[in-house]
C-alpha cells in the first residue's frame, strides 16, 4: 500500500491544507493545539482529501465510488470525514483515523496527555464528548434550513438561529462547563488529575472559538456579558491560553488565524468549522474579481456576506 509523500511523523489532512489557500482552523485546530503543545513535528495538508479516489468516502460521491477497491488501496483502512490524523510511528504501523474525540484520544496517550486512572478517563472523555456536542450544536445554529448546504445560502436563517443559540443553549453550555472547571479550580487539569488531558485542549479550544465567533456587537459580547457569572470559565480559557508553547504557536505563523493579501488588516478567523467558500474564491473566480472580495473585506470584521465563515 503506497504511503503518503509526508515524511512528518504527523499528518493532519483537512481542508486549506499548505499547498490551498486559505489555510483554516476548523476541527483541525483540536489537533494541532495539542501537536504544538507538545512540540511535535507536523504538518497539514489538502493531499488526496477530494474526490472519486480520495481519502475521505464523505467526498467520493456514490457508494460505487467508495468500494472502489483500487481507490481504497492507497490507504491504510477507510476513513470518512476530515480531520484525519495520520501517524507514521517509526518502529510500529500506521495509525489512520478520523473524528475529533478518537483523534484527541490518540494523541493524548501518544503524546503524554492522557488521564492517568480509570476515573479520571471517564471524566476527561465526557468532557471531551461534551465539548465536541457544544460545538456542534452551535454549528448547527448557522445551518437551520439544511445541515450540508453552506451557510451562506441560508445566511438570514444562519444569523437568526445563531443569535437565538446565544441567548438559550449557550448559556447553558458555558454554566455547565463553569461548573465543571470550578469542582477542580480554575487553575487546574479540568479532570482533576496532576497533569492536562486532551480534555483540556479540547474545552479550551470550543472557548476560544465561542470568544472568537460570538464577543461581538452582533451577539451583544455574549461572553464578556454571559449571565450568570461564569469567573471560573474565563479564568480557565486564560490559563490554558498562558501555556508557553501554545503562545508560541499564536505568535507564529503556524497559527491558521489570519490572511494577508497586500495588507494585514483582512482576518478570516474559522474555528467552529462553517464553510470553505473563501477556497472556492481564490481558486475559481478571475484575479480581478478576487482582489476586489478581499480589498473590501479589509473593511468588514469578517467576510460573512461573501464567504459565509463561522466559527460554527
Amino acid at each position: 500500500m503506497p504511503s503518503s509523500t509526508s515524511k512528518k511523523e504527523w499528518t493532519i489532512h483537512y481542508h486549506g491544507g499548505k499547498d490551498s489557500f486559505p489555510v483554516i482552523k476548523g476541527r483541525a485546530e483540536f489537533l494541532r493545539l495539542m501537536l504544538e503543545d507538545a512540540k511535535a513535528d507536523y504538518e497539514v495538508t489538502n493531499e488526496d482529501l477530494y474526490g472519486p479516489t480520495g481519502m475521505m468516502d464523505c467526498f467520493r460521491g456514490s457508494g460505487a465510488a467508495v468500494l472502489d477497491q483500487q481507490a481504497n488501496a492507497k490507504f491504510p483502512n477507510p476513513v470518512f470525514f476530515p480531520p484525519v490524523l495520520w501517524h507514521r510511528p517509526k518502529n510500529d504501523e500506521d495509525v489512520f483515523i478520523n473524528q475529533v474525540g478518537a483523534c484527541c484520544m490518540y494523541l493524548g496517550e501518544q503524546l503524554g496527555y492522557a488521564p492517568s486512572t480509570s476515573k479520571e478517563r471517564a471524566l476527561t472523555d465526557m468532557i471531551t464528548l461534551n465539548a465536541l456536542d457544544y460545538i456542534s450544536e452551535g454549528r448547527a445554529s448557522f445551518h437551520p434550513v439544511n445541515n450540508t448546504a453552506s451557510y451562506s445560502d441560508q445566511k438570514e436563517e444562519g444569523d437568526k438561529g445563531s443569535l437565538e443559540f446565544t441567548k438559550t443553549r449557550m448559556p447553558i453550555w458555558l454554566a455547565h462547563f463553569s461548573k465543571v472547571v470550578a469542582l477542580h479550580g480554575k487553575n487546574a487539569p479540568v479532570a482533576g488529575g496532576p497533569n492536562i488531558t486532551y480534555a483540556d485542549f479540547c474545552l479550551f479550544q470550543v472557548l476560544d472559538a465561542t470568544i472568537a465567533q460570538f464577543n461581538n456587537a452582533k451577539y451583544n459580547f455574549v461572553w464578556d456579558n454571559h449571565e450568570p457569572k461564569i469567573d471560573e470559565l474565563k479564568e480557565y480559557h486564560k490559563w490554558m491560553a498562558s501555556r508557553p508553547n501554545l503562545q508560541a504557536y499564536f505568535a507564529s505563523d503556524r497559527v491558521p488565524r489570519k490572511l494577508f493579501v497586500g495588507t494585514k488588516c483582512f482576518v478570516v478567523v474559522v474555528s467552529f468549522e462553517k464553510d470553505i467558500q473563501i477556497d472556492w474564491i481564490v481558486r475559481k473566480m478571475p484575479f480581478w474579481k478576487s482582489f476586489l472580495i478581499f480589498s473590501y473585506g479589509c473593511f468588514l470584521p469578517t467576510l460573512q456576506a461573501y464567504a459565509g465563515d463561522s466559527m460554527m
